[in-house]
Order: C-alpha cells, then sequence, then structure tokens
C-alpha cells in the first residue's frame, strides 16, 4: 500500500516535505525498506538510485521527493555504523545560513563563532554536541571537513544543509567511505533557513552498545609497508647470503615503486583482523611475496621491452646485463614462493595461496605473451583486445595481493569471489591510468597502448574515449563490491580504488 504524500512547497534545490508529518511518513517508509534487507555500506550511486527507485515507487508522488529519500536512504545504511563511532570522533557541520538575520557572531578561518545568543539553533545544537565531545564547524563547503578527516582526527560527519548541497556531498563521501548521515534543511535560501531541530537531536544523541574497531589510517599503514623494504629489513625477513647474486636481487627488491601489491595484501589483512592487530613477521613475509613477483616481472619486462630506465635509474638488464638481470628476476620469483611456503601457519592456507600464486603468474605470462608476439608483427589491434591483454597482465598481481592477504585473514570463498572480480577491474582501471600517466613521456620504444588501438580505430577524441574507460572500470571495482556483508572491507576496498586511481 503506498503511502500518500501531500506535494511540499516551493522551496531552492530538490523539494523537501514543508510538513513534519509528511517527513516523518517517509523516514517511516525508508527505514522499513532498510529494515527489510542487507544492506551494507558504503554505497555506489548507482546503488543508492536503485533503492531509491524502489522507495520511491511505493509513496504517491514520491519521485517528487527523490533528493531527500536519497539523503535519508544514506543517513539509515550507515545509521548503525555511526551509532558505535564515539561521540569525541564525530563532527558535526552547522550551515551558516541557518543563523538569524540579525545575526551579529563573528567569523573566523573555520566559519562562524557562535555567541549562543538564542536567536537561532545554531547555538543550541552546538552546545548539545560539543556536550558529548563533538567537533563542532558552522561553515559552508567540504574542504575543512575533508582536511579534519585527512588528518585521522575524526570519523564520521554528521551534517546540516540543503538536499542540492548533500546530493553534491555524496560522491566525495562515498569515495572515501566516510560514515555520515546528513539533515536537509525543509527551508532553503541563503539566510534563516530552517532544519528539523528534532532530527539534529536524535543524529548527535544516536549510539549503541558495541565496540568501533577504528578507521584504518591508510597513509599510516602504506608507510608502515614501505619500510619492510627497506634494506635492513629485507635481509632480516628474507635471511639472504651473501651472494652477489642475492645482493642483485635484494637491491631491485628494494628500488622504487608505489608498493601498491603489498600495500594491498597488507590492508584486506588487516581490515580482516581488526584495526588493533599488529600486522605479523607471517603477513610481512607475505606482502614480500606479492613484490617478488611484481618485482620479477618488471625485470623480464624491461628486458623484453629493452627499456632502458626504471625508478629512474638504468633498468636492472643496463646495469648488469641480460643474463644477470633474467637470473636475479628469476631467483626473485623462487625467493616469492619461499616467502608463503616459510609464513607459516594452516598449510590448507598455504596451499591456497600458493595455487593463487601460481595462478597469477601463468595468466600473466599469457597476457605478455599476447603483448610480445604484438610486438614483434606490429599488427593493428582492437581497443577490446589490449584490453583483455591489461585482464592478463596487469590484473592478476592485484588478484594475487588481495587473495593472498584474505586467505591469511581466515576469508571465506565469497570474499575470495568478490575481490577477484574487483582486483580485475581495478588492474585494467590502473593500467588505462598508466596509459594515459605516458602521455607526457618520451618513449623510446613502441608499445602496446590503449590509445593507439583507439587511434587506430578512427575514435575522435582517443584520450577522452580513455579516460571514460577509465572511469568506466573504476566503477566496476567499486559495483563489484556490492555482495560483500562487511561495511569495514567494503569501504577500506572503496577507499583504495579512491587512492590507487585517483591519487588521494
Amino acid at each position: 500500500m503506498k503511502t500518500e504524500i501531500e506535494t511540499a512547497g516551493k522551496t531552492d534545490g530538490p523539494p523537501v516535505p514543508q510538513e513534519k508529518k509528511q517527513r516523518e511518513l517517509i523516514l517511516a517508509e525508508v527505514r522499513d525498506y532498510v529494515r527489510h534487507r542487507k544492506l551494507v555500506p558504503p554505497f555506489s550511486m548507482e546503488e543508492l538510485e536503485k533503492h531509491v527507485s524502489r522507495v520511491a515507487a511505493d509513496i504517491d508522488g514520491g519521485n517528487g521527493f527523490r533528493g531527500f529519500i536519497t539523503v535519508l536512504l544514506s543517513n539509515e545504511v550507515w545509521r548503525d555504523t555511526l551509532a558505535l563511532i564515539p561521540y569525541e570522533r564525530r563532527i558535526l557541520l552547522l550551515p551558516q545560513c541557518l543563523r538569524s538575520k540579525d545575526c551579529n557572531a563573528e567569523m573566523d578561518e573555520f566559519g562562524l563563532i557562535c555567541d549562543e545568543c538564542g536567536r537561532c539553533p545554531i547555538g543550541k545544537l552546538q552546545a548539545e554536541a560539543e556536550g558529548v565531545g563533538y567537533v563542532v564547524l558552522i561553515a559552508e563547503g567540504t574542504t575543512v571537513v575533508t582536511q579534519l578527516l585527512a588528518s585521522g582526527k575524526v570519523d564520521a560527519v554528521i551534517g546540516v544543509s540543503c538536499t542540492s548541497a548533500l546530493e553534491r556531498s555524496f560522491p566525495h563521501m562515498a569515495s572515501h567511505a566516510v560514515p555520515g548521515m546528513a539533515i536537509p534543511l525543509f527551508k532553503n535560501g541563503c539566510v534563516s533557513t530552517e532544519v528539523d531541530v528534532d532530527w539534529v537531536m536524535d543524529a548527535i544523541h544516536l549510539k549503541t552498545r558495541g565496540k568501533w574497531i577504528g578507521r584504518h589510517d591508510l597513509d599510516e599503514l602504506r608507510n608502515e609497508v614501505k619500510l619492510w623494504f627497506q634494506k635492513e629489513s629485507l635481509e632480516t625477513m628474507m635471511g639472504i647470503g651473501d651472494t652477489t647474486t642475492e645482493r642483485i636481487s635484494i637491491e631491485w627488491l628494494g628500488k622504487g615503486g608505489h608498493r601498491w601489491r603489498p600495500f594491498l595484501a597488507a590492508c584486506v589483512y588487516k581490515v580482516l583482523k581488526g584495526a588493533e592487530c599488529e600486522i605479523p613477521e607471517s603477513m610481512q613475509k607475505l606482502a614480500l611475496a606479492v613484490e617478488c613477483f611484481h618485482k620479477a616481472s618488471l625485470v623480464h619486462d624491461d628486458i623484453e621491452d629493452d627499456d632502458d630506465i626504471r625508478y629512474g635509474d638504468e633498468t636492472l638488464h643496463k646495469e648488469h646485463g641480460v643474463p644477470i638481470a633474467l637470473n636475479a628476476g628469476d631467483l626473485l620469483i623462487g625467493e616469492g614462493y619461499r616467502m608463503i611456503t616459510e609464513a607459516g601457519g594452516d598449510p590448507d592456507r598455504t596451499v591456497r595461496m600458493l595455487s593463487v600464486a601460481t595462478e597469477g603468474h601463468r595468466t600473466l605470462c599469457l597476457g605478455q605473451g599476447e603483448e610480445l608476439i604484438w610486438m614483434r608483427a606490429r599488427d593493428g589491434l582492437a581497443a577490446s583486445t589490449v584490453l583483455d591483454i591489461f585482464r592478463r597482465k596487469t590484473a592478476p598481481a592485484f588478484n594475487v595481493a588481495t587473495q593472498i592477504g584474505a586467505i591469511h585473514g581466515g576469508a571465506d570463498g565469497e570474499v575470495l569471489d568478490v575481490l577477484a572480480k574487483f582486483s580485475e577491474s581495478l588492474g585494467i582501471a590502473y593500467q588505462i591510468k598508466d596509459d594515459l600517466s605516458d602521455l607526457d613521456e618520451d618513449r623510446k620504444n613502441v608499445r602496446l597502448s590503449l590509445l593507439s588501438a583507439l587511434s587506430a580505430e578512427h575514435v575522435d577524441n582517443p584520450e577522452q574515449k580513455a579516460r571514460q574507460l577509465l572511469e568506466h572500470y573504476k566503477n566496476e571495482a567499486v559495483r563489484s563490491l556490492s555482495p560483500l556483508e562487511s561495511a569495514h572491507l567494503k569501504g577500506l576496498l572503496r577507499r583504495l580504488v579512491t587512492k590507487i586511481i585517483d591519487g588521494d
């Protein structure tokens, strides 16, 4: 049976019901919808719109309030997560336009300094929130909030704003998987706006029993991973001897690079074990194994492409010659398998990790083989074929990383299936991004490129098309996370897409 809602009065931006009873009716519909489904945040905009359409269909005139329903649905999906977060780890963001016309409050670099005169609800809301431990900002926009989130000082946001501003901020919040609730103004404008104070108070005091495991600091974890590749750490963990071959290999392993693959492995493991879990030596060895495989593939790739420079220095074969470089790369492959077997733990898990690594190794070689055959013939390749090579050549390393971290962390088969799809799309997006970054480089050798394939197909603007494909595969990576039932794992992987592809 459809809920009947009267048409709202005219407002700026997407409409909000003017009567409290009307707003409560829609909220009740949204809560009933969420309660009867397993909805795990964060949502992509596509996921959210799908659910909004279903809720709106059960409300007479509901399509006229889609923006309002969008905000409420996102709130309810995050509600249980936000309720676990301590008050002192939350921020309340209030808009300056909520103040009265005769407000005499001063401004500083962060926003309005409310003197709690009582002529508008700002002072009451600020006092209530600060009384339980919130950080409160009275400012417009998301710049300050973004800075606070980046600093690690807050884990969640409760914001008051107009529906149009809330809709614009959703992609930013979603890309960073920030738990949040938004209370839309029901009277918009630039001054003397109005909000349902009861709703804001309810959000401020939202709390439930349970332990908040914390928001993983990705920058801190990435820096920790980088430390594992310092010379002393590598020699200790890998037990390298004093032969020249071992020295050459370990020096190459410790050279440059983003360390995305061992970072991915460590991230997945840590979120499965909990934020307070210290990463054990066994997981560090597995992360080294992941990087051993990757660095070996780069040695061989540089030889096959006859590249001169890697990480700003001579490639390994230019420095030591092809035979020595080939042997060093082969040694790194062996070291990777050795690290997996020496990581210890459950024998069944070890076998599964070895199986993932061998399948990844095989798939990468097949992808590289297709590229080498193309380099010999220099025949034209369709863009779809290039993307398939990316799927085989680049994506497997991401899959090996996430699967090894997940298996060691105790993930089940359903999670591993999601990670396989996620890694494939992430790997393709990463390679497209790499192709686009090569536009400004003067390469000596012609190599397989999506841009070249698009040009050969007479695409009007190859770069623009490549960027569209980049967005497509990035979004595919996000969409693949939908089946996950853990908000922490889903949120972490969503943040990793942003960090790896967008460089945030």
